[in-house]
Formats: C-alpha cells, structure tokens, sequence
C-alpha cells in the first residue's frame, strides 16, 4: 500500500470516532474496501460507540452492526475474528445475532455457506 492510502486509512479511523458528523457508514464501507488491519481496533470501538450516534437511533436492526462486521470479516487477520467472536457473546441481543451469524459464515457452519 501507500503512503497517501496508508493515510486515508488513519484519517478514516480517527474521523470514524467522532461525532460531529453522519459518515460513519461511508467510512466503514471505505475500511471495508480498504482491507488494512490498521483499522481493526477502531471498528470494534465504532460498533461500541454506536449507541452515541444519534442519528442512528433508527437503526434498531442491526445494519450498522453488519457493516462493521463485514469490514471486519474482508479484514479476516486473527485480530479482525477476534473481535467478531468478542461482538458474538455480547449483551446486545442485535449485535450477537449479527456477529454470531458472521462467524458461522466465516467457520464455514452457516447453511448458506459454500462447501
């Protein structure tokens, strides 16, 4: 990769925490394309900070949670599933189902998963 997409990469991140904006799903879409495990950390921290984004309140079925998710999984370092088995046993009944059903795709135990 290189230095200037090395940086986009940092500045998605950092921009990815803050609140004063509505483009936390474009950045994660951008993360997601990115592949950079930079990135790991700051989308845990962005499905954390979720409850925060007040303009997501509508979103009560999980789709911001899927997008993290999958940011994560075309990520796929140990780290990046890490993080998904964490969201798997979580508290919040959306985010485990969302992050369970993620993990059985990736260990190849969901249904709709190739042979």
């Amino acid at each position: 990769m290189n230095t200037d997409f090395n940086q986009n990469v940092v500045d998605a991140c950092t921009r990815l925490l803050m609140e004063d904006h509505h483009d936390h799903e474009d950045l994660i879409r951008f993360l997601q394309r990115a592949e950079d495990p930079y990135a790991v950390p700051f989308l845990r921290q962005a499905v954390l900070f979720k409850p925060r984004l007040s303009y997501l309140d509508y979103d009560d079925y999980g789709s911001y949670y899927k997008k993290c998710l999958w940011a994560l999984c075309a990520i796929g370092t140990t780290e990046a599933i890490t993080v998904i088995r964490e969201f798997a046993a979580s508290e919040d009944g959306v985010l485990r189902e969302q992050a369970s059903y993620r993990l059985a795709k990736i260990e190849g135990s969901h249904p709709d998963s190739p042979a």
